[in-house]
């Protein structure tokens, strides 16, 4: 009896380590779901067909689609870009990922329940854009809701944490490039 207790304490702890990078926030993505990963790649990892909203819009015009999928026990949302390998042929692209939970932390231990002073800190030498929440077209500042983006520089790969009362409730994960350069 002896000996198995240490072997079941070595199980469960590799166990437990396997699922934190399960739910590991980056600034590449979701655990397993990464920016730039095809719809294709996205629908092997889950095992599941990925109903897109849009996903015949060639009308329109329209190069993002969005999905609600499930990954790892945990809701996750998804916004697709449009890939075009020829005119008629194209495909989806990961490009922004949204989640809600509480199980979701990146290594530093930020989550949600984490402080804006603990993101701060957390994340001391990246890029920082500490901005409140504006409503009516931006003529309404919020008192209790803000957002910290972090990138390792000014453009990249983004974490953006949405906060109430200083709390993250949320976060999202997208790339930031300046486009008038």
């Amino acid at each position: 009896m002896k000996k198995l207790l240490p072997v079941l304490f070595i199980l469960l702890t590799v166990n437990v380590a396997a699922q934190n990078k399960d739910y590991l926030i980056s600034t590449d993505g979701l655990g397993a779901i990464k920016l730039g990963m095809s719809q294709a790649e996205l629908e092997k990892l889950i095992a599941k067909k990925i109903p897109l909203t849009n996903p015949d819009d060639t009308i329109s015009g329209a190069w993002y689609d969005s999905a609600k999928i499930r990954y790892k026990n945990i809701d996750v949302e998804v916004n697709f870009q449009r890939r075009y390998v020829t005119n008629d042929s194209f495909y989806m692209t990961v490009r922004w990922i949204g989640a809600k939970s509480p199980l979701c932390k990146t290594a530093s231990g930020i989550g949600i329940g984490s402080d804006k002073l603990k993101i701060i800190s957390a994340f001391n030498g990246y890029y920082m854009d500490i901005m409140p929440v504006y409503f009516n077209e931006g003529k309404e500042k919020s008192k209790t809701m803000s957002t910290i983006s972090v990138r390792e520089d000014v453009e990249g790969y983004t974490i953006l944490f949405n906060l109430v009362n200083k709390k993250v409730v949320s976060f999202e994960i997208f790339p930031v490039y300046d486009d008038e350069e």
